[in-house]
């Protein structure tokens, strides 16, 4: 007697036989194109600082041009005269310019704000890396957002980098074997791929990159917008006041003077409060640029020199009265 345990019935109407003259194709869509990858990611982030730099050269200052002046090493002082120039021009525009109409309101002139563009250049920064996250991730067809947690984790646990799937080391290739005739014998062979070896370390090197800058860019820009406090600011100005001290001829003729505002160490204080209104956040944000990318020197030179061009006015007024 036969006793049927349990039965299963097969759809045979919709199974198909396997065509073994035809190859298995499975399409990867990194592999050839890892370098066009690694190209694209360079350009966009460049992108940001190409922007930025055609805006400072028509902004109406050229920040870089100062900057690579002052570091001069023949003649360091044409740099600090070019830069306080360069501020003085701008700044004396922007308080005499009332902007563009808008709906027959006068608007300021958003295009050459240095802060907005400033500003707006971070969050341009912040937004390609956070983009370039999800291109990876659609381009590389796996979740490239887990990929470097995954495989930091085998890195520290010594795990087998064979058994990634997202870059195989080893897999299976269908080789096919010619005999006499027509006969075409497939068969189906593990073949080696070496290039994996550089993609997979290549691109958690990318994860952990992108990972780094966001939150560098995040926290610079939130460092520049503490910098940009009106007391950061003044606390800036007066370091800068305090680091150039005038020569002994030119502190003498200055306070000898009864007609200027006197230049005292005690009124560091004010005149840094005076620059700091004049300066506004553009022309701080530019000054700033400037000192940062120069040395403290070369910075209380720019200041010590506004500070005078600045004065001017209120003396000339001061000996008419």
């Amino acid at each position: 007697m036969i006793m049927i345990v349990q039965y299963h019935e097969m759809d045979t109407k919709n199974v198909t036989i396997p065509d073994r003259s035809k190859p298995r194709l499975y399409h990867v869509s990194y592999y050839q194109w890892t370098p066009f990858i690694l190209l694209g990611m360079a350009l966009f982030f460049l992108l940001p600082r190409y922007i930025w730099l055609a805006f400072t050269r028509g902004g109406g200052v050229n920040i870089q041009r100062i900057v690579k002046t002052t570091k001069d090493q023949l003649d360091p002082d044409k740099g600090v005269v070019l830069a306080q120039r360069s501020l003085k021009s701008y700044i004396d525009t922007q308080n005499t310019s009332h902007g563009t109409m808008c709906c027959g309101i006068p608007c300021p002139n958003f295009y050459y704000s240095y802060t907005l563009t400033y500003f707006s250049i971070k969050i341009l920064y912040i937004v390609n890396t956070l983009c370039q996250f999800f291109l990876l991730n659609t381009f590389l067809s796996f979740h490239f957002t887990s990929y470097g947690p995954q495989g930091i984790n085998k890195l520290f646990t010594n795990d087998d980098w064979f058994e990634s799937p997202r870059f195989p080391r080893v897999t299976m290739c269908d080789f096919m074997i010619r005999h006499l005739g027509s006969n075409q014998h497939w068969y189906a062979i593990q073949c080696n791929l070496p290039i994996n070896i550089y993609n997979e370390k290549i691109f958690l090197g990318i994860w952990i990159w992108l990972i780094v800058l966001t939150i560098l860019n995040f926290l610079s820009m939130i460092f520049w917008m503490v910098s940009l406090a009106r007391t950061r600011r003044v606390a800036t100005i007066k370091k800068y006041l305090k680091i150039y001290t005038p020569r002994s001829e030119e502190k003498e003729a200055l306070l000898s003077s009864t007609t200027m505002i006197k230049y005292r160490r005690s009124d560091v204080a004010e005149t840094a409060d005076d620059l700091t209104h004049y300066l506004g956040l553009d022309g701080f944000l530019i000054f700033d640029i400037i000192a940062r990318n120069t040395d403290d020197i070369v910075a209380g030179k720019i200041i010590d020199l506004l500070s005078k061009t600045y004065e001017r006015p209120a003396r000339h007024h001061m000996s008419n009265v």
